[in-house]
């Protein structure tokens, strides 16, 4: 393909250099309903214009979720107070059975002010055994928070409020309420909530709130059993966390997690454990990330890859397993790498945009160029998560924009990634994109028989596993779903490509295990319920759980890891689990 085709190709040489369209799925699959769902008008078209399958997104928007509203201006009330709700046409006497502890995640539909509304998600844990609460990404550990809660048999109400110091030495104050109109059952809430500054209403909507407990009657665990737990903290000082942890890589009888910087958690970094023993892991090594965001991590040979969110790729020499030190060639950048990945003699580093390394040494990467997709620019976020390569071909994960398949047979400094089709996600009926409607953000490719079948999976409120037949790319064909409560988010994904198999790490949801040998039907086989309410620093946002997931593959299988797998739990730290099924 001429490079005059590619006009927002952007592959450059060296020198320029994160609901169902038909009716609600049932259960925890889908049962090929969709099968043979074509993939649309738009297909086929021309490469510099947005192509592909369109799918309406991961939740239904059915209007405001509750039958209340806030009062602006209310008289003598102080904004965000419970009697600045008008609640007289809710069923109030529902919420005496609402729960008042647990970790709730929140989804929010605000009322803009053009008539428009915008969703967004939020959580927060109630305790009433004295520990630590959170609400909204704040922790009662602040001497500035204050959490007020009101249950009575017809109140359901929670609001929290902070105070910040200004430069000029003044303050400001802000509130966040959610006042309950009615309760579905003990774990689910719908009402109204607001924002105030200073006194003064920023946002309004409605909500809907749930309680995150064991669901479907599960047990902890079905076809696993835990190995050993190793929570991520401080070498030195055990009772402080060492960020969030969020990936892992296993390699040399050795786990590579790597942490997030939170406001209460520190600052992250990588944490090297020795898993030689998986029943005793051993803290090895830590490298802190000095406040800079590692959230991906992938090795070859002697070579540990970080995906940065301020430095792109880092690389580390680990010849020496339980050191590793950083090598003498960098490709170091002031550009975000979201998460990396490894395929033959290329890394792939997705973030802003996707850039290509050579790492036929894999000390020493050479940026061949960077990538954006046709077309992508004009969505709002269209921000590369994740990237699988199989084949010779790129699927790409788009926040906001879908999924991009693309042609990596052959890359140089001359020739870069060929568009080749899409999956796209929810647009509006004047055809822009409903930018809160889905997030493509993870996936894995198989071959079966003569097809090649994609896994595709958001992260969202309502995100779900859809199931794609892309043996030919101009025509993406969706031909089943898996999806649990729309409360819980997927994350990460694994497929065994030789036993069918596919590891999801599901968050709240936790490790789940689902048979794909018939693709129009995934099947559920195995799962692990790793979330906890009562763990340290839940609630502080809605991307909590099972988050990282590991399964070896070849050459980094060994007798003592077959059978395991190894899940980051963003409170628990790692979790060596055996498969016994």
């Amino acid at each position: 393909m001429q490079l005059s085709r590619l006009a927002v190709l952007l592959f450059l040489p060296l020198a320029f250099a994160t609901g169902c369209p038909n009716p609600p799925c049932k259960g925890t699959s889908c049962d090929g309903s969709d099968a043979g769902l074509d993939a649309g008008t738009d297909a086929g078209t021309d490469a510099g214009t947005d192509a592909g399958v369109v799918d309406t997104g991961d939740f239904e928007a059915s209007g405001p979720y509750a039958n209340c509203h806030f009062i602006p201006g209310s008289t003598g009330t102080q904004c965000g107070a419970l009697p600045s709700f008008d609640l007289s046409g809710c069923p109030r006497t529902t919420l005496g059975g609402a729960g008042q502890e647990g970790v709730f995640t929140t989804h929010l539909r605000a009322d803009l002010s053009d008539g428009g509304v915008r969703y967004s998600i939020q959580s927060h844990s109630l305790r009433n055994d004295g520990g630590v609460e959170t609400f909204n990404s704040w922790a009662t550990l602040s001497p500035s928070m204050r959490l007020t809660k009101q249950f009575t048999n017809d109140t359901w109400f929670v609001s929290r409020f902070t105070t910040s110091r200004l430069a000029d030495g003044g303050t400001s104050s802000f509130t966040w309420s959610y006042a309950g109109c009615s309760a579905q059952d003990a774990n689910h809430v719908t009402g109204c909530y607001v924002t105030c500054r200073d006194g003064q209403s920023l946002e309004v909507g409605t909500f809907e709130t749930a309680r995150i407990v064991p669901a479907r009657n599960e047990s902890e665990a079905n076809g696993f059993t835990l190995v050993s737990e190793s929570p991520v903290v401080d070498q030195y000082s055990p009772d402080y966390t060492f960020g969030m942890p969020v990936d892992v890589y296993v390699t040399k009888s050795h786990a590579y997690v790597v942490s997030l910087e939170g406001a209460y958690q520190g600052w992250g970094g990588l944490t090297v454990f020795d898993v030689s023993d998986p029943a005793n892991p051993r803290l090895v090594n830590q490298i802190s990330a000095e406040n800079g965001y590692w959230n991906g991590v992938w090795a070859k040979g002697d070579a540990l890859y970080v995906a940065s969110g301020k430095h792109g790729v880092i690389t580390f020499d680990i010849s020496n397993p339980a050191n590793p030190v950083l090598t003498p060639v960098q490709v170091q950048e002031d550009e975000d790498a979201h998460t990396v990945f490894v395929e033959g003699n290329h890394l792939y580093a997705m973030g802003a945009p996707t850039r290509i390394y050579d790492i036929s040494d894999p000390r020493a990467p050479r940026l061949l160029g960077r990538y954006v997709p046709p077309g992508s620019e004009s969505y709002p976020y269209s921000y590369v998560h994740d990237a699988f390569v199989y084949q010779g071909r790129m699927y790409s994960y788009y926040w906001s924009y879908g999924m991009q398949i693309s042609d990596v047979s052959v890359l140089s400094e001359e020739q870069g990634p060929v568009p080749l089709g899409a999956y796209r996600y929810g647009i509006n009926p004047d055809g822009t994109p409903m930018q809160s409607y889905a997030r493509s953000h993870a996936g894995a490719v198989g071959t079966y028989v003569d097809r090649l079948i994609a896994f595709e999976g958001g992260e969202t409120w309502g995100a779900h596993l859809r199931v794609l037949d892309v043996t030919d790319p101009a025509q993406v064909k969706l031909i089943s779903r898996y999806r649990l409560r729309e409360e819980a988010s997927i994350h990460n994904m694994i497929l065994d490509e030789a036993r069918k198999r596919l590891y999801i790490a599901y968050y709240h949801e936790g490790v789940r295990v689902l048979d794909v040998a018939n693709p129009t039907q995934p099947r559920e086989i195995a799962y692990y319920n790793n979330f906890r309410s009562e763990d340290p620093l839940r609630g502080l946002g809605f991307y909590e759980g099972a988050i990282g997931i590991r399964v070896p593959k070849v050459p980094d299988v060994t007798a003592v890891n077959a059978g395991l797998i190894y899940v980051v739990d963003t409170s628990r730290g790692l979790l060596i689990l055996r498969e016994t099924k």
